[in-house]
């Protein structure tokens, strides 16, 4: 039987491995419209990735504290989620000039795949 840590290292495993092969799909099937929309998908979406790994890291690596520690180890960690994913749209949109349709996508692909992986039981 796994014990906890275990279970919670698989759980943020799959968290990350899910929405990561989804992204790959989703920008293997806009190098259809173009590398630049794959790009764009690729770039947004692996920003997704890596900033809900970044958040599982610091959430949950302090181990056990007091419920103010806790709280605010959660607080930061969605915070620096965002403005990563928020930094990647915004260098896609005005500095690489990426499609708009591409980086949303990739946004809300990683997303949905990250929140599924972590509902499946």
């Amino acid at each position: 039987m796994l014990n906890s840590v275990d279970s919670g290292r698989r759980l943020m495993l799959r968290a990350a491995v899910y929405p990561l092969v989804a992204v790959a799909v989703l920008a293997l099937a806009f190098l259809y419209m173009g590398p630049r929309h794959a790009i764009g998908a690729a770039a947004s979406g692996l920003a997704v990735v890596l900033g809900g790994w970044l958040a599982a890291r610091v959430a949950l690596g302090g181990g056990v504290q007091a419920a103010g520690s806790a709280m605010m180890r959660l607080i930061t960690a969605v915070l620096l989620k965002w403005v990563l994913v928020i930094v990647v749209l915004f260098a896609g949109f005005v500095w690489w000039r990426l499609p708009p349709l591409a980086l949303l996508a990739g946004i809300a692909v990683g997303l949905m795949f990250q929140v599924l992986a972590l509902a499946r039981r």
